[in-house]
């Protein structure tokens, strides 16, 4: 007899972001880019219009939450803020994802995450489909591979649920990242950003 009217045989309810939109059913093994892509056909978002970015900055935010910050997050789409804990416990989780030794504060963790090239949807992969995260060493080549698909971000919605999001962000066009080694500090709200970015050493 099911407890509480569920049925044991079934799995668990998904508590991905893509679960929270009527009449489209998530695979939870598929990468984020092949499971945004069939949302947004179901939605019919066009890619390249403000929609479309919007709603994947969202879907980003929301799966980076889910896999790195807790394990389990609310489908209706709201924001519950975290606790210190679950703050650090999830750059800490970041930092061992991609092979850093992690940090006890929060402070520590995110300045050897800037320092270190990882692709923020590749992040979310190594969760959804357990793809080893591939940390780059030559900038030009990771800035190549990060600008392939032109997807950009909404730094509005990259700055919501406690901004982790948008602490891995990075601007990689031209080369205005070198002058950020001179101390010089560039305005995040103004950046052009995309959707697959990360961080330049200062080494």
């Amino acid at each position: 007899m099911p407890v509480n009217g569920e049925d044991p045989n079934l799995p668990p309810p998904s508590q991905s972001h893509f679960a929270q939109f009527e009449d489209f059913t998530p695979d939870d093994d598929a990468s984020f880019d092949d499971e945004f892509a069939r949302l947004a056909s179901s939605q019919n978002w066009i890619p390249g219009s403000q929609l479309y970015t919007r709603e994947r900055t969202i879907a980003m935010r929301q799966e980076l939450k889910l896999h790195y910050f807790s394990q389990s997050q609310p489908l209706d789409g709201t924001d519950e803020e975290l606790t210190e804990e679950e703050k650090l416990k999830g750059y800490q989780n970041l930092c061992q994802e991609v092979r850093i030794p992690p940090s006890e504060s929060i402070a520590e963790c995110k300045k050897h995450l800037k320092n270190t090239l990882v692709n923020i949807v590749d992040l979310i992969d190594a969760r959804r489909t357990r793809k080893e995260v591939k940390v780059w060493h030559d900038f030009e080549a990771f800035r190549d591979y990060t600008l392939q698909d032109g997807h950009r971000i909404n730094m509005e919605e990259a700055k919501k649920g406690e901004g982790y999001l948008a602490s891995l962000l990075q601007h990689l066009r031209g080369s205005r990242w070198r002058r950020r080694r001179g101390g010089r500090r560039d305005d995040l709200s103004s950046r052009v950003l995309l959707g697959r970015v990360a961080k330049k050493s200062s080494g």
